[in-house]
């Protein structure tokens, strides 16, 4: 039987762009965001805690960057895959906010706790065959995503936590 669904913010990253947990990104709105779910004291478990400050470093030239089409794509084979059936793992993962753009895919989604990082990490490996399988001349050979991935787990006041998400992430 599966528990009951609790909030998540997933973010990952495009091959060789620096992950959240990387100090040479630039995650400043994220720690913004979670600045204010602490001023509004909701609760929230971080799989990799935020750096104290990010450097911004420019970011790797040999970075993938996902163009229009592919995040038009990804975001279509994304909501697919998450509706009920749509696939037998990641299964009915409830999407409240899904954004993508060049180097990161980001979404907000309540699922049962004891399975988000075996759905998140099957999601991960279906859009990247499915790309490959679309676009091979822009796919073939590289990898498409980045080292794991980072979540927040969200345990209270979900509506205004999604709304503070929504506000500072996209």
């Amino acid at each position: 039987m599966m528990g009951k669904k609790q909030l998540f913010h997933i973010i990952w990253t495009t091959y060789q762009e620096y992950p959240v947990w990387d100090k040479n990104g630039n995650w400043q709105k994220l720690v913004d965001a979670y600045t204010v779910l602490q001023d509004h004291h909701i609760n929230c478990n971080l799989s990799h805690e935020l750096p104290a400050g990010y450097i911004n470093k420019s970011s790797r030239e040999e970075r993938l960057l996902l163009n229009e089409k592919s995040m038009a794509q990804l975001k279509l084979d994304i909501e697919k895959v998450c509706w009920k059936n749509g696939d037998r793992i990641i299964d009915g993962l409830e999407i409240k906010m899904l954004s993508v753009n060049e180097s990161k895919v980001e979404i907000l989604a309540f699922s049962p706790t004891e399975s988000i990082t075996q759905k998140i990490s099957r999601l991960k490996s279906i859009t990247s065959s499915l790309l490959r399988s679309k676009y091979p001349e822009e796919f073939f050979g590289k990898g498409t995503w980045g080292k794991g991935f980072w979540y927040s787990n969200i345990f209270n006041k979900e509506d205004l936590a999604v709304s503070i998400i929504k506000n500072h992430c996209q």
